[in-house]
């Protein structure tokens, strides 16, 4: 599975500040935030792919980390290396 092309994602339009919140006590809102964006972006689907399979960490395709172990955990995935790249 290639990296999705987020080039068209609203994230670069805001940052990536509230996709990855740095103090837990930030975590509520930021991801409430981001949950916000990502509902209307035209790349969710592929960053939730993405992310099911090679992120542990930060808001992707409108999922927070718990989330996505969830999916795993229902689908029966096993989370692939991580990646960290700069990608916006």
């Amino acid at each position: 599975m290639n990296f999705p092309d987020l080039t068209r994602g609203l994230c670069r339009e805001v940052g990536l500040e509230i996709f990855f919140p740095e103090r837990e006590d930030n975590f509520r809102e930021s991801y409430r935030a981001a949950r916000l964006i990502c509902s209307g972006c035209v790349v969710k689907q592929e960053c939730l792919q993405w992310a099911i399979h090679h992120e542990d960490h930060g808001m992707w395709g409108g999922t927070t980390p718990k989330d996505r172990r969830e999916i795993r955990k229902r689908k029966n995935i096993i989370l692939r290396e991580v990646y960290v790249r700069e990608f916006i």
